[in-house]
């Protein structure tokens, strides 16, 4: 199940902080409220990570590993 984050857009309530993040399913309804206190609140966009793949081929020979390639009659070549 995803996060969501969620921030009040008015008051918080005393329990609450300003923003706050939720497990919901995909197809759940957007929250209107907050579950702890009950004032209105409003999904916002959060960030997530979009780096780069640790493992990618190109980044294999960097990290210590070698690659290697399967060639004729099953013998196997660094790449």
């Amino acid at each position: 199940m995803p996060i969501y984050e969620y921030r009040h857009t008015k008051e918080v309530g005393e329990t609450c902080e300003e923003t706050f993040e939720i497990f919901q399913k995909m197809s759940d309804d957007t929250l209107k409220k907050c579950t702890v206190c009950g004032k209105p609140v409003e999904k916002i966009l959060s960030r997530f990570s979009g780096g780069a793949d640790k493992l990618a081929p190109s980044r294999l020979k960097e990290l210590g590993f070698t690659k290697l390639v399967k060639r004729d009659k099953g013998v196997y070549e660094k790449e």
